[in-house]
């Protein structure tokens, strides 16, 4: 017997989309594949474009649009790989020409090592398969598989052929018990995945208690996070975090999220953590002040008082000493250090001979001044920092130190902040958007103290939010950096309240 919810969410979303739902998606399948057959070994980037374009394609409420996948195949995600027509026409051919079973293990292949194809996903590949044949193959995007987890209570990751299988076998039976065809599983599922997402989000994020970015926190979980969750919970596309994994496992172990203050950073650090430890109990959190130093980071001499009150002096680790302690004992284990607001210490006092540990990990070791014993940096420990750019934080960062941190950049996203929104049918988009993009344009989005998107992300947000987080947040927060310019900004309060007022 059909579940009550899934069979109201399949009318709804049939009824959302009208008669020609199925066949709709099928004719724009029919065209991807005739436009793959006559291209195929030799896209330029104008056709890779254009067949993301195509696989985008179909119809809602008698109407032809190109959003069925957004933000996967859309056109920044095309252009990126169409930067190598080559490499992308010769991963092409493989998975549309070979056998099944030999596209089977291309597919296997690229989800293990995503540098196979730069921004290809695991939603290439998988749509690729499911062109070849719909009945048996799924589109690995994490909306569907997020949705089909609600019903299955299994947790689908795009990261081996055994796993694509199994989310294969599961979609499969999934469609069969509630009569779906293929066309229609992954609209259904991701709809079944927004209507449980506020349960499904709290059971993503960790144990603080805190909010942030407008997203709750959970307090009962301690599971690894999959890019594609992670991409969720931050409302980004997953290849934009498939970037940030392949940079980390394929180059320098250590990045710095900078950017205006806001946008998120520290909370996708955090999350990015729990992607890339093996467990919650491996990440360290140390938040960087004007009196951290190379005491409380590495090691220190700590007063001691002795039982008859004698004072004496002992070697104590900081907290990074003793993380790569950790990471050195358990070397098949993977552990994170998130460091927040980097900027506020001075990092050359505090990282010390850290800077050169961090540059030559495990190969050569450097001796400790208090301890006096030998201390290198193991190769399964991670590094995330952060750092607002409203104080030119990369700009004073000390070179050496600098150039030994992947610098990856976190900016305010109108992409973001709408797809906030639209998770959240009782929010105001048209008032969110529009106090976003006001405040954006009028202080310059390439700005360093452009206000962020998360400002706006606040649960249960109205006319009345607005106003509070306007008047206690951004309002400061702007005339402390626009103190030459009140004329301004007394417009901009004036535009503010009024844009408000005309979209409550």
């Amino acid at each position: 017997m059909i579940d009550a919810t899934t069979e109201q969410i399949i009318n709804d979303e049939r009824r959302a989309f009208g008669l020609r739902f199925v066949q709709s998606r099928r004719d724009a399948e029919e065209s991807a594949r005739r436009f793959i057959n006559e291209h195929l070994g030799f896209m330029s980037t104008e056709h890779i474009i254009e067949l993301g374009r195509l696989f985008n394609q179909h119809e809602k409420a008698g109407r032809t649009r190109f959003d069925r996948f957004t933000p996967g195949f859309t056109g920044a995600i095309m252009a990126k790989l169409g930067r190598n027509p080559k490499r992308f026409n010769q991963t092409l051919v493989p998975l549309w020409r070979g056998s099944i079973d030999d596209a089977l293990k291309v597919l296997g292949q690229m989800f293990r090592d995503r540098s196979i194809l730069p921004g290809a996903g695991s939603s290439l590949p998988s749509f690729l398969l499911y062109l070849r044949d719909p009945e048996r193959f799924g589109i690995c995007i994490n909306a569907t598989m997020d949705g089909l987890a609600t019903e299955t209570d299994a947790s689908y990751r795009a990261d081996s052929l055994d796993s694509y299988e199994a989310f294969c076998a599961d979609l499969r039976a999934w469609r069969e018990k509630h009569g779906v065809t293929p066309q229609e599983a992954d609209a259904i599922l991701t709809e079944m995945m927004r209507r449980a997402r506020p349960d499904n989000l709290l059971s993503l994020l960790d144990a603080t208690g805190e909010a942030s970015n407008g997203m709750p926190v959970s307090s009962s979980t301690e599971a690894k996070m999959t890019a594609e969750q992670v991409a969720t919970a931050c409302y980004l596309p997953v290849e934009q975090v498939d970037e940030w994994v392949s940079a980390l496992t394929t180059g320098m172990r250590q990045a710095v999220f900078h950017g205006p203050p806001g946008t998120g950073k520290t909370y996708i650090a955090r999350l990015l953590a729990r992607h890339l430890a093996t467990s919650s109990q491996h990440i360290e959190l140390a938040q960087f002040h004007p009196a951290y130093s190379y005491e409380d980071f590495v090691e220190g001499l700590r007063p001691e008082v002795g039982a008859e009150g004698a004072l004496s002096y002992r070697v104590r680790p900081g907290v990074f000493s003793q993380l790569c302690e950790r990471a050195q004992q358990a070397p098949d284990q993977t552990f994170v250090l998130v460091i927040d607001e980097m900027n506020r210490a001075d990092l050359a006092a505090v990282f010390g001979e850290l800077m050169f540990l961090l540059e030559y990990r495990g190969d050569s070791p450097v001796t400790l001044p208090y301890s006096q014993r030998r201390m290198s940096v193991p190769q399964n420990l991670f590094v995330l920092g952060t750092m607002n750019t409203a104080d030119r934080s990369l700009a004073l960062l000390d070179f050496a130190l600098r150039r030994r941190f992947h610098a990856f950049p976190v900016l305010p996203s109108e992409d973001v902040l709408s797809r906030w929104a639209d998770a959240r049918p009782t929010a105001n988009r048209e008032l969110t958007l529009g106090l976003f993009r006001l405040i954006r344009d009028r202080v310059g989005l390439d700005v360093p103290v452009s206000p962020g998107h998360s400002y706006w992300m606040a649960e249960g947000f109205d006319a009345a939010k607005a106003e509070q987080i306007w008047s206690y947040q951004l309002r400061p927060y702007l005339a402390e950096h626009w103190f030459d310019r009140p004329r301004e900004l007394e417009q901009l309060d004036a535009d503010v309240r009024a844009l408000i007022a005309e979209r409550t």
